[in-house]
Protein backbone atom coordinates (compact mmCIF):
# COMPACT_ATOMS: atom_id res chain seq x y z
CA UNK A 1 0.00 0.00 0.00
CA UNK A 2 1.34 3.52 -0.80
CA UNK A 3 1.41 6.58 1.79
CA UNK A 4 -0.77 8.48 -1.43
CA UNK A 5 -2.98 5.88 -2.72
CA UNK A 6 -7.08 6.91 -1.32
CA UNK A 7 -6.99 3.15 0.17
CA UNK A 8 -4.18 4.39 2.40
CA UNK A 9 -6.72 7.09 3.36
CA UNK A 10 -9.52 5.31 4.04
CA UNK A 11 -6.79 2.58 6.01
CA UNK A 12 -5.22 5.12 8.40
CA UNK A 13 -8.70 6.70 9.10
CA UNK A 14 -9.87 3.21 10.38
CA UNK A 15 -6.72 2.16 12.09
CA UNK A 16 -6.76 5.81 13.94
CA UNK A 17 -10.29 5.79 15.44
CA UNK A 18 -10.26 2.26 16.36
CA UNK A 19 -6.34 2.68 17.87
CA UNK A 20 -7.54 5.61 20.06
CA UNK A 21 -11.14 3.84 21.28
CA UNK A 22 -8.89 0.76 22.98
CA UNK A 23 -7.21 2.23 26.03
CA UNK A 24 -5.54 -0.73 26.84
CA UNK A 25 -1.67 -0.49 25.46
CA UNK A 26 -1.40 -4.39 24.89
CA UNK A 27 -4.42 -4.20 22.68
CA UNK A 28 -3.44 -1.49 20.53
CA UNK A 29 -0.34 -2.72 19.77
CA UNK A 30 -1.99 -5.83 18.78
CA UNK A 31 -4.06 -3.80 16.37
CA UNK A 32 -0.72 -2.63 15.26
CA UNK A 33 0.74 -5.55 14.70
CA UNK A 34 -2.64 -6.36 13.18
CA UNK A 35 -2.49 -3.50 10.62
CA UNK A 36 1.33 -3.26 9.87
CA UNK A 37 0.34 -6.99 8.83
CA UNK A 38 -2.63 -5.29 5.93
CA UNK A 39 -0.17 -2.57 5.27
CA UNK A 40 2.82 -4.46 4.27
CA UNK A 41 0.86 -7.64 2.51
CA UNK A 42 -1.77 -5.65 0.51
CA UNK A 43 -0.14 -6.94 -2.73
CA UNK A 44 2.43 -9.77 -2.11
CA UNK A 45 1.52 -10.98 1.40
CA UNK A 46 3.60 -13.74 1.36
CA UNK A 47 6.54 -10.69 1.73
CA UNK A 48 5.44 -10.72 5.71
CA UNK A 49 6.74 -14.38 5.93
CA UNK A 50 10.61 -13.07 5.81
CA UNK A 51 9.59 -9.88 8.07
CA UNK A 52 8.52 -12.38 10.95
CA UNK A 53 11.21 -14.48 10.51
CA UNK A 54 13.61 -11.71 10.21
CA UNK A 55 12.13 -10.69 13.76
CA UNK A 56 11.65 -14.13 15.29
CA UNK A 57 15.16 -15.22 14.57
CA UNK A 58 16.41 -11.82 16.15
CA UNK A 59 13.94 -11.69 19.28
CA UNK A 60 15.52 -15.54 20.05
CA UNK A 61 18.71 -14.41 19.78
CA UNK A 62 18.27 -12.13 22.03
CA UNK A 63 16.97 -14.16 24.99
CA UNK A 64 19.88 -16.57 23.93
CA UNK A 65 22.11 -14.08 24.75
CA UNK A 66 20.67 -13.30 28.32
CA UNK A 67 20.15 -17.09 28.84
CA UNK A 68 23.51 -18.15 28.20
CA UNK A 69 25.96 -14.93 28.01
CA UNK A 70 29.06 -16.73 27.97
CA UNK A 71 28.18 -18.08 24.32
CA UNK A 72 26.36 -14.66 23.10
CA UNK A 73 29.65 -13.65 20.46
CA UNK A 74 27.80 -16.66 18.42
CA UNK A 75 24.51 -15.55 19.12
CA UNK A 76 25.10 -12.22 17.42
CA UNK A 77 26.49 -14.19 14.69
CA UNK A 78 23.75 -16.24 14.02
CA UNK A 79 21.44 -13.29 13.64
CA UNK A 80 23.80 -11.16 11.11
CA UNK A 81 23.95 -14.37 8.95
CA UNK A 82 20.86 -15.04 9.31
CA UNK A 83 20.09 -11.58 8.25
CA UNK A 84 21.83 -10.94 5.47
CA UNK A 85 21.62 -14.06 3.67
CA UNK A 86 18.01 -13.18 3.76
CA UNK A 87 18.94 -9.83 2.27
CA UNK A 88 22.01 -11.53 0.52
CA UNK A 89 19.62 -14.03 -1.30
CA UNK A 90 16.71 -12.18 -2.30
CA UNK A 91 18.08 -8.64 -2.96
CA UNK A 92 21.57 -9.69 -4.27
CA UNK A 93 21.66 -13.39 -5.90
CA UNK A 94 20.50 -12.34 -9.11
CA UNK A 95 23.51 -9.95 -9.56
CA UNK A 96 25.89 -12.27 -8.59
CA UNK A 97 24.26 -15.52 -11.33
CA UNK A 98 24.12 -12.75 -13.52
CA UNK A 99 27.76 -11.57 -13.26
CA UNK A 100 29.33 -15.28 -12.68
CA UNK A 101 27.76 -16.11 -15.61
CA UNK A 102 28.95 -12.87 -17.89
CA UNK A 103 32.46 -13.77 -16.31
CA UNK A 104 32.51 -17.25 -17.25
CA UNK A 105 31.43 -16.33 -20.81
CA UNK A 106 34.28 -13.96 -21.18
CA UNK A 107 37.03 -16.66 -20.11
CA UNK A 108 35.23 -19.42 -22.96
CA UNK A 109 34.07 -21.39 -20.18
CA UNK A 110 29.85 -20.48 -20.55
CA UNK A 111 28.20 -19.42 -23.87
CA UNK A 112 25.93 -16.23 -23.93
CA UNK A 113 22.63 -17.04 -22.32
CA UNK A 114 23.41 -19.64 -20.50
CA UNK A 115 23.32 -17.60 -17.02
CA UNK A 116 19.78 -15.69 -17.13
CA UNK A 117 18.03 -14.25 -14.35
CA UNK A 118 16.29 -16.24 -11.55
CA UNK A 119 13.32 -13.67 -11.38
CA UNK A 120 13.46 -13.60 -7.53
CA UNK A 121 11.11 -11.23 -6.30
CA UNK A 122 12.47 -8.07 -4.13
CA UNK A 123 10.33 -7.66 -1.32
CA UNK A 124 9.71 -4.27 -0.32
CA UNK A 125 11.90 -2.42 2.14
CA UNK A 126 13.72 -5.39 2.87
CA UNK A 127 17.11 -3.40 3.46
CA UNK A 128 15.55 -1.02 6.15
CA UNK A 129 14.09 -3.72 8.40
CA UNK A 130 16.81 -6.12 8.11
CA UNK A 131 18.70 -3.05 9.59
CA UNK A 132 16.10 -2.28 12.23
CA UNK A 133 15.86 -5.86 13.33
CA UNK A 134 19.75 -6.28 13.24
CA UNK A 135 19.87 -2.81 15.59
CA UNK A 136 18.00 -4.79 18.31
CA UNK A 137 20.26 -7.63 18.70
CA UNK A 138 23.67 -5.52 18.33
CA UNK A 139 22.11 -3.37 21.15
CA UNK A 140 21.70 -6.47 23.65
CA UNK A 141 25.27 -7.88 22.77
CA UNK A 142 26.69 -4.39 24.00
CA UNK A 143 24.83 -3.98 26.70
CA UNK A 144 22.74 -1.27 25.57
CA UNK A 145 19.23 -3.07 26.05
CA UNK A 146 17.71 -5.68 28.11
CA UNK A 147 16.22 -8.40 25.79
CA UNK A 148 12.22 -8.30 25.49
CA UNK A 149 9.99 -11.02 26.38
CA UNK A 150 7.14 -9.63 24.84
CA UNK A 151 6.72 -11.05 21.27
CA UNK A 152 4.01 -8.29 20.59
CA UNK A 153 5.71 -5.16 21.54
CA UNK A 154 8.88 -6.59 19.32
CA UNK A 155 6.80 -7.55 16.22
CA UNK A 156 5.43 -3.29 16.87
CA UNK A 157 8.80 -2.07 16.47
CA UNK A 158 10.02 -4.12 13.48
CA UNK A 159 7.14 -4.21 11.62
CA UNK A 160 5.24 -0.82 12.03
CA UNK A 161 3.86 0.36 9.12
CA UNK A 162 4.58 3.99 8.85
CA UNK A 163 8.35 3.41 8.79
CA UNK A 164 8.28 0.15 7.96
CA UNK A 165 8.73 0.23 3.61
CA UNK A 166 11.46 2.74 3.36
CA UNK A 167 12.10 4.28 7.12
CA UNK A 168 13.46 5.75 9.25
CA UNK A 169 15.39 2.87 10.51
CA UNK A 170 14.81 3.38 14.11
CA UNK A 171 17.31 1.62 16.73
CA UNK A 172 15.29 -0.76 19.36
CA UNK A 173 17.38 1.95 22.30
CA UNK A 174 14.83 4.53 20.99
CA UNK A 175 11.71 3.09 19.62
CA UNK A 176 11.08 -0.02 21.59
CA UNK A 177 10.39 2.30 25.12
CA UNK A 178 7.62 3.74 23.05
CA UNK A 179 5.65 0.96 22.36
CA UNK A 180 6.29 -0.27 26.07
CA UNK A 181 4.34 3.07 27.04
CA UNK A 182 1.29 4.02 27.18
CA UNK A 183 0.06 6.60 24.48
CA UNK A 184 -2.25 9.41 25.85
CA UNK A 185 -4.17 10.86 22.91
CA UNK A 186 -3.01 14.50 22.30
CA UNK A 187 -4.85 16.80 19.54
CA UNK A 188 -1.23 18.94 19.55
CA UNK A 189 0.39 15.99 17.85
CA UNK A 190 -2.65 15.31 15.73
CA UNK A 191 -2.36 18.14 14.31
CA UNK A 192 1.43 18.79 14.05
CA UNK A 193 1.15 15.26 12.82
CA UNK A 194 -1.42 16.01 10.32
CA UNK A 195 0.36 19.33 9.27
CA UNK A 196 3.93 17.31 8.58
CA UNK A 197 1.78 14.31 6.70
CA UNK A 198 0.48 17.07 4.29
CA UNK A 199 3.77 18.58 3.27
CA UNK A 200 5.09 14.79 2.76
CA UNK A 201 2.44 13.71 0.56
CA UNK A 202 2.70 17.36 -0.97
CA UNK A 203 6.28 16.87 -1.72
CA UNK A 204 5.54 13.48 -3.26
CA UNK A 205 2.65 14.24 -5.64
CA UNK A 206 3.46 17.97 -6.40
CA UNK A 207 6.74 17.78 -6.10
CA UNK A 208 9.06 14.17 -7.26
CA UNK A 209 5.85 12.94 -9.21
CA UNK A 210 5.67 16.11 -11.07
CA UNK A 211 9.23 16.14 -12.16
CA UNK A 212 9.54 12.43 -12.50
CA UNK A 213 8.55 12.37 -16.25
CA UNK A 214 10.85 14.66 -17.48
CA UNK A 215 14.18 12.98 -15.91
CA UNK A 216 12.93 9.42 -17.03
CA UNK A 217 12.26 10.43 -20.44
CA UNK A 218 15.91 12.59 -20.28
CA UNK A 219 17.35 9.04 -18.90
CA UNK A 220 15.71 6.54 -21.43
CA UNK A 221 17.03 8.73 -24.13
CA UNK A 222 19.39 7.25 -26.62
CA UNK A 223 21.49 10.03 -26.63
CA UNK A 224 21.09 13.00 -24.48
CA UNK A 225 23.76 15.54 -24.57
CA UNK A 226 25.27 17.59 -22.56
CA UNK A 227 22.36 20.33 -21.20
CA UNK A 228 20.01 17.41 -21.43
CA UNK A 229 21.70 15.34 -19.26
CA UNK A 230 22.36 17.82 -16.73
CA UNK A 231 19.19 19.47 -16.93
CA UNK A 232 17.66 16.14 -15.97
CA UNK A 233 20.25 15.38 -13.42
CA UNK A 234 19.25 18.48 -11.70
CA UNK A 235 15.36 17.82 -11.91
CA UNK A 236 16.35 14.28 -10.11
CA UNK A 237 18.47 16.12 -7.74
CA UNK A 238 15.66 17.81 -6.49
CA UNK A 239 12.61 14.62 -7.26
CA UNK A 240 14.78 12.13 -5.24
CA UNK A 241 14.67 14.44 -2.19
CA UNK A 242 11.35 15.32 -2.57
CA UNK A 243 10.03 11.85 -2.78
CA UNK A 244 12.30 10.37 0.00
CA UNK A 245 12.01 13.19 2.31
CA UNK A 246 8.34 13.81 1.63
CA UNK A 247 8.00 9.56 2.28
CA UNK A 248 9.71 10.32 5.82
CA UNK A 249 7.75 12.90 6.51
CA UNK A 250 4.18 11.33 6.10
CA UNK A 251 5.96 7.96 8.13
CA UNK A 252 6.83 10.36 11.29
CA UNK A 253 3.23 12.31 10.34
CA UNK A 254 1.21 9.01 10.56
CA UNK A 255 3.22 7.76 13.54
CA UNK A 256 3.37 11.13 15.45
CA UNK A 257 -1.09 10.67 14.99
CA UNK A 258 -0.85 7.47 17.32
CA UNK A 259 1.52 8.81 19.41
CA UNK A 260 5.28 7.71 18.41
CA UNK A 261 8.43 10.06 18.11
CA UNK A 262 9.85 9.00 14.95
CA UNK A 263 13.74 10.14 14.36
CA UNK A 264 14.35 12.92 11.67
CA UNK A 265 15.74 11.57 8.46
CA UNK A 266 16.48 15.15 6.67
CA UNK A 267 17.92 18.04 7.72
CA UNK A 268 18.54 20.48 4.20
CA UNK A 269 21.38 17.85 3.21
CA UNK A 270 21.91 20.23 0.08
CA UNK A 271 22.96 23.24 2.13
CA UNK A 272 26.11 20.62 3.25
CA UNK A 273 29.65 22.26 2.58
CA UNK A 274 31.17 18.78 2.19
CA UNK A 275 30.67 15.10 1.55
CA UNK A 276 31.06 14.42 5.06
CA UNK A 277 28.26 16.87 6.39
CA UNK A 278 26.22 15.76 3.66
CA UNK A 279 25.80 12.28 5.12
CA UNK A 280 24.84 14.18 8.54
CA UNK A 281 22.26 15.32 6.99
CA UNK A 282 20.99 13.06 3.88
CA UNK A 283 19.17 9.87 5.51
CA UNK A 284 20.45 10.19 8.48
CA UNK A 285 18.96 7.00 10.40
CA UNK A 286 20.66 5.33 7.47
CA UNK A 287 24.34 7.06 7.91
CA UNK A 288 24.52 7.18 11.61
CA UNK A 289 23.68 3.15 11.47
CA UNK A 290 26.46 2.80 9.02
CA UNK A 291 28.45 4.50 10.81
CA UNK A 292 28.10 3.10 14.67
CA UNK A 293 28.09 -0.60 13.33
CA UNK A 294 29.81 -0.54 10.49
CA UNK A 295 32.91 2.27 10.10
CA UNK A 296 33.13 2.92 13.95
CA UNK A 297 34.12 -0.73 14.38
CA UNK A 298 36.50 -0.99 11.39
CA UNK A 299 38.41 2.02 12.19
CA UNK A 300 39.16 0.21 15.56
CA UNK A 301 40.03 1.96 18.63
CA UNK A 302 42.55 4.50 19.92
CA UNK A 303 43.39 8.16 19.84
CA UNK A 304 44.85 7.72 16.60
CA UNK A 305 43.82 5.98 13.36
CA UNK A 306 46.63 5.37 11.20
CA UNK A 307 45.71 6.97 7.59
CA UNK A 308 45.68 3.90 5.72
CA UNK A 309 43.53 2.05 8.28
CA UNK A 310 41.08 5.24 8.00
CA UNK A 311 41.37 5.01 3.93
CA UNK A 312 40.60 1.36 3.99
CA UNK A 313 37.37 1.36 6.37
CA UNK A 314 35.92 4.42 4.90
CA UNK A 315 36.32 2.79 1.23
CA UNK A 316 34.55 -0.07 2.78
CA UNK A 317 32.05 1.43 4.25
CA UNK A 318 30.77 3.69 1.28
CA UNK A 319 31.71 0.69 -0.89
CA UNK A 320 28.87 -1.53 1.09
CA UNK A 321 27.09 1.73 1.43
CA UNK A 322 26.63 2.19 -2.59
CA UNK A 323 25.26 -1.70 -2.69
CA UNK A 324 23.02 -1.16 -0.04
CA UNK A 325 20.98 0.48 -2.31
CA UNK A 326 21.08 -1.67 -4.69
CA UNK A 327 22.59 -4.45 -6.87
CA UNK A 328 23.90 -2.91 -9.73
CA UNK A 329 27.67 -1.76 -10.77
CA UNK A 330 26.39 1.96 -10.63
CA UNK A 331 25.73 2.03 -7.20
CA UNK A 332 29.36 0.27 -6.54
CA UNK A 333 30.61 3.38 -8.49
CA UNK A 334 28.62 5.74 -6.63
CA UNK A 335 30.16 4.15 -2.95
CA UNK A 336 33.44 4.85 -4.23
CA UNK A 337 32.82 8.26 -5.58
CA UNK A 338 31.46 9.54 -2.21
CA UNK A 339 34.49 7.14 -0.19
CA UNK A 340 36.55 9.15 -2.30
CA UNK A 341 35.25 12.54 -1.38
CA UNK A 342 34.90 11.56 2.38
CA UNK A 343 38.44 10.99 2.07
CA UNK A 344 39.72 14.03 0.25
CA UNK A 345 37.40 16.59 2.04
CA UNK A 346 39.17 15.90 6.32
CA UNK A 347 42.48 15.80 4.60
CA UNK A 348 41.90 19.62 2.39
CA UNK A 349 40.63 21.26 5.78
CA UNK A 350 43.91 20.22 7.19
CA UNK A 351 45.77 22.29 4.56
CA UNK A 352 43.72 25.33 4.01
CA UNK A 353 44.37 28.09 6.08
CA UNK A 354 42.01 29.12 8.72
CA UNK A 355 42.38 32.40 7.17
CA UNK A 356 40.48 31.47 4.06
CA UNK A 357 37.81 29.22 5.83
CA UNK A 358 36.99 32.54 7.69
CA UNK A 359 36.47 34.29 4.36
CA UNK A 360 33.14 35.92 3.73
CA UNK A 361 31.16 33.65 1.47
CA UNK A 362 33.84 31.01 1.81
CA UNK A 363 30.95 28.49 3.20
CA UNK A 364 28.25 29.33 0.34
CA UNK A 365 31.13 28.80 -1.97
CA UNK A 366 32.02 25.34 -0.42
CA UNK A 367 28.31 24.96 -0.53
CA UNK A 368 28.03 25.80 -4.38
CA UNK A 369 31.07 23.15 -5.16
CA UNK A 370 29.63 20.13 -3.27
CA UNK A 371 25.93 20.55 -4.68
CA UNK A 372 28.06 21.16 -8.44
CA UNK A 373 30.49 18.64 -8.61
CA UNK A 374 30.08 15.73 -5.75
CA UNK A 375 26.57 16.38 -5.79
CA UNK A 376 25.72 16.49 -8.93
CA UNK A 377 28.15 13.63 -10.85
CA UNK A 378 26.50 11.75 -7.35
CA UNK A 379 23.50 12.24 -8.37
CA UNK A 380 23.95 11.63 -11.83
CA UNK A 381 25.69 8.26 -10.78
CA UNK A 382 22.64 7.20 -9.04
CA UNK A 383 19.73 7.54 -11.25
CA UNK A 384 21.99 6.24 -14.71
CA UNK A 385 22.15 2.77 -14.36
CA UNK A 386 24.81 1.64 -17.28
CA UNK A 387 28.21 2.55 -16.70
CA UNK A 388 29.20 3.37 -20.73
CA UNK A 389 26.66 5.49 -20.29
CA UNK A 390 27.81 7.54 -17.43
CA UNK A 391 31.36 8.00 -18.53
CA UNK A 392 29.37 9.23 -21.85
CA UNK A 393 27.68 11.97 -19.83
CA UNK A 394 30.68 13.00 -18.15
CA UNK A 395 32.84 12.96 -20.85
CA UNK A 396 30.63 15.39 -23.01
CA UNK A 397 31.35 18.31 -24.43
CA UNK A 398 29.20 20.83 -24.00
CA UNK A 399 30.16 23.32 -27.14
CA UNK A 400 29.08 20.04 -29.22
CA UNK A 401 24.81 20.00 -28.06
CA UNK A 402 21.99 21.04 -30.84
CA UNK A 403 19.80 23.50 -30.47
CA UNK A 404 16.82 21.46 -29.59
CA UNK A 405 18.60 19.50 -26.76
CA UNK A 406 19.60 23.22 -25.37
CA UNK A 407 16.25 24.42 -25.83
CA UNK A 408 15.02 21.15 -23.72
CA UNK A 409 17.55 21.31 -21.32
CA UNK A 410 16.65 24.99 -20.60
CA UNK A 411 12.70 23.91 -20.74
CA UNK A 412 13.81 20.92 -18.13
CA UNK A 413 15.68 23.64 -15.68
CA UNK A 414 12.94 25.98 -15.86
CA UNK A 415 10.95 23.26 -14.55
CA UNK A 416 13.06 21.96 -11.83
CA UNK A 417 13.15 25.06 -10.53
CA UNK A 418 9.73 26.28 -10.24
CA UNK A 419 9.40 22.71 -8.39
CA UNK A 420 12.01 23.42 -5.54
CA UNK A 421 10.41 26.71 -5.03
CA UNK A 422 7.89 25.41 -2.57
CA UNK A 423 10.66 23.82 -0.36
CA UNK A 424 13.09 26.79 -0.78
CA UNK A 425 10.42 28.76 0.51
CA UNK A 426 9.22 26.76 3.15
CA UNK A 427 13.29 27.22 4.30
CA UNK A 428 12.63 31.22 4.56
CA UNK A 429 9.92 30.52 6.26
CA UNK A 430 10.66 28.61 9.06
CA UNK A 431 13.88 30.08 9.37
CA UNK A 432 12.43 33.82 9.70
CA UNK A 433 8.43 34.40 10.57
CA UNK A 434 7.07 31.01 11.15
CA UNK A 435 8.17 30.54 14.91
CA UNK A 436 6.74 33.57 16.18
CA UNK A 437 3.91 33.06 13.50
CA UNK A 438 3.29 29.60 16.32
CA UNK A 439 2.76 31.91 18.90
CA UNK A 440 -0.41 34.48 18.09
CA UNK A 441 -3.47 33.49 17.56
CA UNK A 442 -2.88 33.54 13.20
CA UNK A 443 -1.03 29.97 13.61
CA UNK A 444 -4.09 27.84 13.33
CA UNK A 445 -5.76 29.73 10.54
CA UNK A 446 -2.36 29.87 8.88
CA UNK A 447 -1.71 26.60 9.12
CA UNK A 448 -5.69 25.38 8.33
CA UNK A 449 -5.23 27.73 5.16
CA UNK A 450 -2.25 25.97 3.88
CA UNK A 451 -3.29 22.75 4.36
CA UNK A 452 -6.52 23.59 1.89
CA UNK A 453 -3.82 25.16 -0.48
CA UNK A 454 -2.11 21.52 -0.41
CA UNK A 455 -5.15 20.05 -0.97
CA UNK A 456 -5.92 21.70 -4.26
CA UNK A 457 -2.65 21.52 -5.57
CA UNK A 458 -2.32 17.37 -4.84
CA UNK A 459 -5.69 17.19 -6.03
CA UNK A 460 -4.99 19.26 -9.40
CA UNK A 461 -1.29 17.68 -9.61
CA UNK A 462 -2.61 13.89 -8.43
CA UNK A 463 -1.87 11.33 -11.45
CA UNK A 464 -4.02 8.48 -11.19
CA UNK A 465 -1.03 5.72 -11.97
CA UNK A 466 0.61 6.52 -8.63
CA UNK A 467 4.51 6.02 -8.56
CA UNK A 468 6.20 4.61 -6.20
CA UNK A 469 8.29 6.14 -3.79
CA UNK A 470 11.84 5.58 -4.97
CA UNK A 471 13.13 3.91 -2.58
CA UNK A 472 11.03 1.30 -2.23
CA UNK A 473 13.36 -0.36 -4.46
CA UNK A 474 15.85 -0.31 -1.30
Amino acid sequence: MNFVQYEFLWFFSIVFVLYWSIRDRMLQNALLVLTSAIFYGWVHPWFLLLVYASASLDFIMGLSMKWWPERKKQFLIASMVGNLSMLGVFKYLDFFVVEFGRVLTNVGLAEDGDYTRLGILLPVGISFYTFQTMSYTISVYRGELTPRRNFIDYLVFVSFFPQLVAGPIERATRLLPQIETDRVFSIDNVRSGFALAMWGAFKKIVIADTLAPYVDKVFIHPNPEFPLIWAATMAFSVQILADFSGYTDLARGTARMLGFDLVRNFDRPYMSASTPEFWRRWHMSLSYWIRDYLLVPLLGQGRTIPFSRYLFATTVTFMLLGIWHGPTWNFVLLGFWNGGWMIFYPYAASVVPESVKAMRGSRKLAILFHQAIPGLVGAMMFRETHLSRIVQHLTQNPFTASHEQWVAGTVVFVVTIAAGTPMVLAMFAEDTFLPRLRKTVWWLPAQTGTWACFAVAMYVFFRVTVRDFVYFAF
